[in-house]
């Protein structure tokens, strides 16, 4: 009975995420203006959090920041908060029409829909990498 349970979680676990893909986000290696839009956010418990457009990113503290050389930043594919967004729509658009066919309606939440996002940050001469989760947001009016 362990055997199968342990089975199961591992099936789970796997296909927790909806594909392996992995996002690159620049948070201001282009120079983008840091202001209310676009900031990150250090709390006094050492948190950090980079809110970006409206997205909120939590760096995963169990994950070490690591130094990119400009030659790594260079070879990747950068993506924009606006391309984050589209491919989650498609993914959204995808599992309804799967719900359509299997009568099971899959809730997709940010942070399911890539295998690890990492952020990329200028600081002080470096380029810091960091591991992140997309976080869900729910305002209230």
């Amino acid at each position: 009975m362990k055997i199968l349970f342990y089975l199961f979680f591992i099936c789970s676990i796997k296909s927790y995420a909806q594909n392996g893909e992995i996002a690159h986000v620049s948070f201001n290696l282009n120079n983008e203006i840091i202001n209310k839009d676009n900031r990150k956010i250090i709390e006094k418990n050492g948190e950090i959090t980079f809110y970006i457009k409206g997205n909120y990113f939590r760096y995963i503290d169990n994950l070490e920041i690591t130094n990119a050389l400009q030659n790594e930043i260079e070879k990747l594919d950068l993506k924009t908060i606006l391309d984050l967004m589209i491919y989650r729509n498609e993914l959204i658009e995808k599992n309804i029409k799967n719900s359509e066919k299997n009568g099971n309606l899959k809730i997709l939440q940010n942070f399911e829909v890539y295998k690890q996002i990492y952020i990329y940050e200028k600081e002080n001469g470096s380029i810091l990498k960091y591991p992140v989760i997309w976080l869900e947001v729910i305002e209230c009016q």
